[in-house]
């Protein structure tokens, strides 16, 4: 392996060399050979990697990690728009900002372009239907997101203070 630096040195490695070396090199330049040949294989990512992928991407932005919060603690059931809003300290009108930075978040991640279409928020949840009085909708966490916090263990679910998940 040859890694040529800014300034032009080239340094030569043996794979094992690397890979003790730069871990991190090594395990990004897998992800991104995988990645290609998801893409030329042309056969959809399966949802929960790709949900992996979206709560892996990027440092995920308080609100979101409040969102998932939530929708985690509320079950199966989800939370109708106007409930899930107030238990994360937003309004509607914020919260709907929220899912809107969310789903360009999962549009934008790597290997979504292999679905038939872009799916939004709605890779990692599903939309309720509520229940009379209230009626209207809702959302709640979709199994396979639920999988992958628990698996991840990130520390602001537990609510961990000062921890960058």
């Amino acid at each position: 392996m040859k890694i040529t630096t800014p300034k032009g040195y080239v340094i030569e490695l043996t794979p094992e060399e690397a890979e003790t070396l730069f871990p991190g090199l090594v395990s990004g330049v897998r992800r991104q050979l995988r990645g290609l040949s998801e893409q030329a294989s042309g056969e959809p990512v399966p949802e929960k990697r790709l949900v992996r992928r979206v709560l892996r991407r990027h440092r995920i932005p308080p609100a979101q990690q409040a969102l998932y919060k939530a929708l985690y603690e509320a079950g199966d059931e989800g939370l109708d728009f106007a409930t899930l809003a107030a238990t994360i300290g937003r309004s509607t009108e914020e919260l709907s900002g929220v899912l809107g930075g969310l789903g360009r978040r999962i549009n934008a991640t790597p290997g979504i372009d292999t679905l038939p279409e872009a799916p939004g928020v709605t890779l990692l949840f599903e939309q309720k239907e509520s229940a009379p009085p209230g009626g209207g909708w809702g959302w709640a966490m979709k199994p396979e997101l639920r999988a992958a916090l628990d698996e991840f263990g990130f520390s602001w679910m537990s609510g961990e203070e000062g921890a960058a998940g």
